[in-house]
């Protein structure tokens, strides 16, 4: 079942999507629509974020994907995108 969820990326990982490549770019928006399409996976790692809320950390080739899944509003929140 397919899911339902959106996702929003905050300003720095636009910033961060739009300097890659157009191959990193695929790669990086792909990773974002699985992560909506399973909203409720964890990450590769969980951190505490600076708000107090937990945010998961994917691992995704040359980049880390922050993030956590706003279920009130059924959508992920994509907060950084950096290359590592």
């Amino acid at each position: 079942m397919a899911s339902s969820y959106g996702y929003s990326l905050d300003r720095d990982a636009v910033a961060a999507l739009l300097e890659g490549s157009e191959r990193e770019r695929r790669l990086l928006v792909d990773a974002c629509e699985r992560i909506a399409q399973f909203p409720f996976s964890t990450g590769d790692f969980a951190m505490r974020g600076e708000d107090g809320r937990d945010v998961q950390l994917l691992d995704v080739g040359d980049f880390v994907i922050t993030f956590w899944s706003d279920h009130a509003i059924s959508t992920v929140r994509i907060l950084t995108i950096e290359r590592v």
